[in-house]
């Protein structure tokens, strides 16, 4: 019980300094709403106002003023981390290893977006879809011992659209636990890269797969 504990501890601040990030791109997606707030005040004069209630979506902020708000946000049972991964527009998936085969149970628009696939098409499966005749089995296999280990991870794969086309993946997995340090989902955030970058994460050995 203390080991699990621990590991939540751990889990907890690893996800702080993940929605910190997060929090960050939204700041500057705020601030560049500001600058057009303010281009549309100077160009459109009488009718800004009328634009700009039109556009207003009047939704609370994720932004936490401190990280011991941000570590608050963490242990809310409405998953506060989900939301800020929304509004920060971030590829990704929450699945369930209570069900058999740790099946997706979610998957945000940037997911569907950068896969080609509908949210039909995805709910249910597990995220090897995505894997191909040349995704390397080696990166394959450290998703899997982080997940049998409930250890946060960070490979880059090759991974492929639904229409066959393939794009480089960094893909990033963490156990979400809760108070008992139980976990109850997975989380895998997915961020393409360029060709070269893949190559340099490797050949630095970030992913251990040499």
């Amino acid at each position: 019980r203390e080991r699990n504990r621990e590991h939540a501890k751990r889990s907890r601040v690893r996800k702080k300094f993940l929605l910190e990030s997060l929090q960050q791109s939204v700041r500057a997606l705020e601030e560049e709403n500001d600058k057009l707030r303010n281009a549309i005040r100077e160009n459109l004069k009488g009718e800004a106002d009328e634009v700009l209630s039109k556009c207003a979506t009047g939704g609370p902020s994720v932004i936490a003023s401190d990280p011991k708000e941000a570590t608050r946000a963490l242990d809310d049972p409405d998953y506060s981390l989900v939301k800020a991964l929304q509004t920060a527009q971030q590829n990704f998936v929450i699945s369930d290893p209570s069900i058999p085969d740790n099946p997706i149970v979610y998957a945000s628009q940037g997911f569907l977006s950068l896969t080609g696939y509908s949210l039909e098409e995805v709910l249910g499966r597990n995220c090897r879809f995505l894997q191909g005749p040349d995704t390397d089995p080696r990166s394959v296999d450290k998703i899997r011992h982080g997940i049998e280990k409930g250890e946060d991870t960070t490979v880059v794969l090759l991974n492929y659209r639904k229409d066959g086309s393939t794009f480089w993946n960094q893909f990033f997995i963490a156990a979400l636990r809760d108070g008992e340090g139980n976990i109850v989902n997975y989380l895998g955030v997915q961020c393409k890269v360029s060709e070269e970058y893949a190559a340099a994460f490797v050949k630095n050995g970030s992913d251990d797969t040499r």
